[in-house]
């Protein structure tokens, strides 16, 4: 009678463990799955080389590069240092009683150093003066932005400061804007669809050609060596 009574006992826990077994499984298998980590879809860069509207062509080449990491929202991840790829699709040399200068860039193209060329859809949405070495440290410390921004086409109302650089276009003749400091335009101060360089009026911008569309009522639009990039991946 005693060996029934404890067979009985053992026979209820093991009971009771299948069952809290069986509802922790059910818990797990019916957990929602965590929501996938969201890809930034913003690029910063620098451009590489004066483009000024005197010098360029429709068609010439202009290359920037990343200034921090980028992932593109397929999930293929961009190193520091990254080249971007782009072409002049529009130039008028000088502004006259016909309209604005102005200068069309369409970047296309990431080439990391290390790895083949990708076409990427982008588009240039922002341009400012060149980041302080500091600056540039944060950037590349992460991207400060999250990646709910989407990219549209649209037009861009122009925001002007005092800060600039102007020392490559000077040294060639070519003319410049009054040098300032340019301290104030922080990375984590750029917003899409603006241009914080004076004088330079973003009108357009587009993944279509001619891409971002860049004017000057004052003389000959160009951006120097270094400027601020922020463009945005499709």
């Amino acid at each position: 009678m005693l060996s029934a009574v404890r067979v009985s006992r053992v026979t209820e826990i093991v009971s009771s463990i299948l069952l809290l077994a069986g509802i922790a499984f059910s818990q797990a298998t019916n957990a929602p799955a965590p929501a996938a980590q969201q890809s930034d879809n913003r690029i910063f860069a620098q451009l590489d080389k004066l483009t000024h509207a005197k010098r360029v062509k429709s068609g010439d080449i202009v290359t920037a590069h990343l200034v921090a990491p980028a992932k593109l929202p397929g999930g293929a991840e961009l190193p520091k240092a990254t080249k971007l790829v782009g072409t002049v699709t529009d130039v008028k040399a000088k502004a006259d009683k016909e309209g604005p200068s102005k200068i069309g860039l369409l970047f296309t193209t990431v080439a990391p150093r290390n790895g083949k060329e990708m076409t990427v859809p982008m588009v240039l949405v922002t341009v400012a003066p060149h980041l302080e070495q500091n600056e540039v440290d944060l950037l590349a410390a992460g991207n400060p932005f999250s990646g709910a921004n989407h990219m549209q086409a649209g037009t861009a109302a122009n925001t002007l400061n005092t800060t600039t650089t102007e020392g490559e276009a000077l040294s060639r003749g070519l003319g410049a804007r009054a040098p300032a400091s340019h301290g104030n335009v922080a990375a984590g101060q750029l917003q899409p669809g603006k241009s914080y360089i004076p004088d330079v009026t973003m009108v357009s911008y587009s993944t279509m050609s001619p891409g971002t569309v860049l004017e000057s009522k004052n003389g000959s639009v160009y951006l120097d060596a270094g400027v601020q990039l922020l463009l945005l991946t499709k």
